[in-house]
């Protein structure tokens, strides 16, 4: 696991250079269970990694030219100390895969994650949001070789930004029928007043982009969505919603949504 220990602390000090993609997809099945799924595209950082710190050192670092592995979250969360039995279980069947080719320019992770049922959707996605399970701290667990490393998990204590703050500004809700997420203005209110908010704000002045895609899939066809940027499929039943994630720190009111189907 050297190279995960190499890699990810670079990754989250580029984590503002817009140099990656995020989807998101969340497939509900008609009995309510499903996946939510997140995959990021890292491969733009390769480049600026090696300019940063030399292809020497990549090289050194980096022996093995193609990576591909997939690790289970039993494996980074039964040993962890600081996470509760019940956010554990949300998480345990979850897997990530890492896919690393350093001559095709690769770097992706994919994060997959199962849910029994609506309420256990609603639990998981506030769970990997509210700093305890955000995505930026799983990570920081691979790398530290242990999930109960100090900074891992729990708020942001570091002073890099994290990301995962932008979904922690909203509640999530899901139910038999009904998927949305709307600003809670307390939790808006702490961020603004939080000392990376100024970081991230820096980042709209520079023009940066950061492509983020919402995919839900649903069992029925969608009655009703209040996202002017959402696309329905043929059928209904696929809604796409894209956009620059960066663009929350201005506009928050743009990425709610209450899907009705």
């Amino acid at each position: 696991m050297k190279w995960i220990k190499f890699l990810l602390p670079l990754v989250f000090l580029f984590t503002l250079a817009g140099c990656f993609e995020i989807e998101e997809q969340i497939d509900v099945k008609d009995n309510g269970s499903g996946q939510l799924t997140v995959n990021t595209n890292m491969s733009q950082l390769l480049e600026m990694i090696q300019t940063y710190i030399g292809k020497d050192e990549m090289d050194k670092q980096l022996p093995k030219k193609a990576i591909d592995t997939t690790v289970l979250m039993k494996d980074v969360v039964d040993t962890a100390k600081n996470i509760t039995p019940e956010k554990k279980a949300l998480v345990r069947d979850g897997k990530i895969h890492m896919k690393l080719n350093m001559d095709e320019k690769i770097f992706k992770a994919d994060m997959h994650f199962p849910f029994t049922s609506l309420n256990n959707l609603q639990q998981l996605y506030t769970s990997m949001n509210d700093g305890s399970l955000g995505t930026a701290n799983l990570f920081k667990g691979l790398a530290s070789g242990k999930s109960d490393a100090p900074d891992s998990p729990g708020p942001n204590n570091g002073n890099m930004p994290d990301m995962n703050q932008f979904n922690a500004i909203y509640d999530f809700q899901s139910k038999d029928g009904m998927i949305s997420r709307k600003i809670n203005s307390e939790k808006w209110k702490s961020l603004q007043e939080s000392p990376e908010f100024a970081q991230m704000k820096q980042a709209t002045n520079m023009g940066i982009e950061i492509p983020y895609t919402l995919i839900v899939k649903l069992p029925r066809p969608v009655k009703k969505i209040d996202n002017a940027l959402s696309k329905l499929s043929d059928d209904k039943k696929t809604l796409t919603i894209k956009y620059n994630m960066i663009e929350v720190f201005e506009h928050p009111e743009k990425f709610e949504y209450t899907i009705a189907y």
